[in-house]
């Protein structure tokens, strides 16, 4: 399972800071890709509590993205 969080306000993604491990947000879907992958619920689960305004974020499963029509 490989899960992104992504906020609905300014569609800008969660992850962790290559550098001090802190959380924060990025426009950049490759830096997602490579440092704001989520394995689990319970991980994304916590990670919305910790960092999320309510309602304001998506998760996107990036294994379960349907293929274009």
């Amino acid at each position: 399972m490989r899960l992104l969080i992504q906020s609905t306000v300014d569609f800008h993604f969660l992850h962790s800071s290559p550098i001090n491990g802190d959380v924060s947000w990025t426009p950049s879907l490759q830096t997602a890709l490579v440092y704001g992958l989520i394995s689990d619920h319970e991980q994304a689960a916590q990670l919305i509590e910790d960092h999320c305004d309510r309602g304001c974020y998506m998760v996107v499963d990036i294994d379960n993205i349907p293929e274009p029509r």
